[in-house]
């Protein structure tokens, strides 16, 4: 997910535990700051998790999610 040294529960400032707990869905959710909701994104999106959960869980717009997608390459398998 994100290069960062194992052990790290920081990294770039990124609450990497915050975008693990998002990721997984543990309740309460964890508020994120932009660059950990695009982390958390990426990581579900490889999940094959689908853009409008991810958008849901996130509190952001599907669109966003399908954006930041293109942006880094990631795609949900299909031709």
């Amino acid at each position: 997910m994100i290069d960062a040294p194992p052990g790290a529960t920081w990294h770039r400032g990124v609450d990497l535990i915050a975008v693990e707990r998002a990721v997984r869905g543990a309740l309460p959710l964890p508020e994120l700051n932009e660059d950990e909701q695009r982390y958390a994104a990426l990581e579900m999106a490889k999940q094959r998790v689908p853009e409008r959960t991810i958008a849901e869980r996130l509190g952001v717009a599907e669109r966003t999610v399908v954006r930041w997608k293109a942006g880094s390459g990631v795609t949900d398998g299909r031709p």
